[in-house]
């Protein structure tokens, strides 16, 4: 009985992902149309934890810097349900920080590409709608459609 092995409790599976991203981001700049422009370039990092007994359900950060033009940084925490270990979904609420504020909420999907039990490459199409902040178009919602791309790997 003592020479026994303790039982594992619960444990986190952490993945860890740093990438790039960009695509479109759309508002009424007071034109009264909406008008649609690239959006400025991302860096992103961020974190995805999910409990080792339920594989298919977890939490996730991401801190971005947005780095042309005048810079800004961010964050977005998220809700994600995996299909499998390749591909899941999330939902979550997304905004920046500084220097000017933007508020929102964001969906999305994530494509994994394995290379190796550990190591991947990521994929990840999103859309954001953003009605809450000071840096708004023309007091109206700001929409952002994104693309994101790097490394995933697990911790």
């Amino acid at each position: 009985m003592f020479l026994a092995a303790p039982a594992k409790a619960e444990g986190w599976l952490l993945d860890g992902q740093f990438g790039l991203g960009t695509g479109l981001e759309g508002g009424d700049p007071g034109s009264g149309s909406l008008e649609w422009q690239r959006a400025r370039l991302r860096v992103i990092a961020g974190l995805d934890m999910r409990v080792d007994e339920d594989e298919s359900e977890g939490v996730g950060f991401r801190a971005f810097a947005e780095v042309e033009k005048r810079g800004s940084v961010g964050g977005e925490a998220r809700y994600l349900r995996w299909m499998s270990r390749s591909i899941g979904v999330h939902g979550g609420i997304i905004g920046t920080v500084a220097p000017e504020t933007l508020f929102g909420a964001g969906v999305g999907a994530t494509l994994v590409i394995p290379f190796g039990r550990r190591v991947g490459v990521y994929v990840e199409p999103s859309f954001s709608a953003l009605p809450l902040g000071s840096d708004l178009p023309g007091d109206t919602i700001l929409m952002w459609a994104l693309l994101s791309a790097g490394v995933r790997l697990g911790l």
